[in-house]
């Protein structure tokens, strides 16, 4: 499990390009509901966020309203990326961008993306890729002004000379509204290249907020929810303190009104050893917050009272 760096949470996985001239990836694996580990996912060449985002359990209207077509191209130095879709919501932006690569690029290393950051203190602009709000046209202005997002990202040989990557930038607090101008500033490893992205945000999945009761009806946190993540705030001492931070995060459990666990939320974070503790949870099957009744924690269950209008 992940722990939240002060300001910022950042981490990038990547899977390797294989060497040059090996066969590509066989049959694309879905994601399974527990997050698995992300060396066992093979990304489908078609649509990579397909398998790796089941959509499925979503209304039409609720998957349709957080995706957003993008199909923006990108050349430079034998390198050819595509931005294909972005999916999400105002707080958690999946990304899926294709590379291509021309003949005189040297694939040969066994590693040609990023190693994972593990170090504290570092910044979107050590990792060459980053999200920045507003319209930049410089690659080096682009780096400076990275907007503090949590990043995590996976990739694939889908062939010789080709490859996906996915990107989430997560927030804490609703920045990606519809309006919103933004720049993908994405660093390509293997030419040494970089590539601006400009889009504007039209569409995405609602949020929702909410209070964590106890069983006594006590506000024990809040929580902000949407199809793709959560976000819990515990202020009850007792339950922050009831053991180590880690077992909590691995035993938080969302529950629906029946309280059968939802499948598809994975703790992902947790910042703090006392109240107030913040949890971060990811869907890789994702759901309406209104199918969200209680969320457990070690041995607390908290039900979640929505203190907004349904979106």
């Amino acid at each position: 499990m992940r722990r939240f760096l002060p300001l910022l949470l950042c981490l990038l996985l990547a899977l390797p390009l294989a060497a040059c001239g090996e066969d590509p990836a066989a049959d694309a694996v879905p994601m399974p509901t527990d997050g698995g580990e992300e060396a066992q996912i093979q990304l489908d060449p078609d649509d990579p966020l397909s398998n790796y985002l089941d959509l499925t359990q979503l209304d039409a209207q609720t998957a349709a309203g957080a995706t957003q077509e993008l199909n923006l191209t990108s050349e430079n130095g034998g390198c050819q990326v595509v931005l294909q879709k972005a999916v999400g919501d105002a707080m958690t932006l999946h990304l899926s961008l294709e590379m291509t690569y021309a003949a005189d690029v040297d694939l040969s290393e066994p590693t040609v993306f990023n190693q994972p950051y593990q170090e504290e203190g570092y910044s979107p602009r050590d990792i060459g890729t980053a999200l920045i709000l507003g319209t930049v046209t410089d690659p080096a202005q682009a780096a400076q002004q990275a907007s503090d997002a949590g990043i995590s990202s996976q990739g694939t040989q889908t062939g010789d000379r080709t490859g996906h990557v996915l990107i989430t930038f997560s927030y804490r607090e609703a920045v990606l509204t519809p309006g919103q101008d933004v720049t993908l500033l994405y660093e390509d490893r293997p030419t040494g290249t970089s590539h601006l992205f400009h889009w504007t945000v039209e569409t995405q999945a609602p949020i929702r907020q909410a209070e964590l009761t106890d069983q006594e009806g006590k506000v024990a946190g809040t929580g902000v929810f949407s199809p793709f993540a959560a976000y819990l705030t515990i202020q009850d001492n007792a339950i922050a303190t009831s053991m180590e931070p880690d077992l909590l995060l691995e035993q938080m459990v969302f529950l629906d009104e029946s309280g059968a666990p939802v499948d598809g939320f994975q703790g992902t974070g947790v910042g703090g050893s006392a109240a107030p503790m913040l949890f971060e949870a990811d869907a890789f099957v994702p759901v309406s917050p209104d199918q969200l009744s209680a969320v457990r924690l070690g041995e607390h269950t908290l039900d979640i009272v929505w203190t907004d209008q349904e979106a």
